[in-house]
């Protein structure tokens, strides 16, 4: 069963199209222009600390949307 969810889970992330809501490229933006004012205020070192929680954070919201998806699914396949 998780080879089959993940199978679905991978192809559901293939199909994601949310980048063409309207709210999503508000906020995109948004987060665009933060992040790189941050950046601005930023030295090296502290660079290479955001960039490195940057990327640890982006990990832990695949694996967070990657459970909820698994979860769903399991879930669904026991209430049919």
């Amino acid at each position: 069963m998780e080879k089959i969810i993940g199978k679905l889970f991978s192809d559901y992330l293939s199909e994601q199209s949310v980048a063409t809501n309207s709210e999503y490229s508000v906020l995109a933006k948004s987060a665009l222009e933060k992040e790189k004012e941050l950046r601005n205020l930023l030295n090296a070192e502290q660079t290479g600390c955001f960039e490195e929680l940057f990327e640890l954070t982006s990990q832990i919201h695949f694996l967070e949307v990657k459970d909820a998806f698994f979860n769903a699914c399991k879930l669904g396949a026991n209430n049919p």
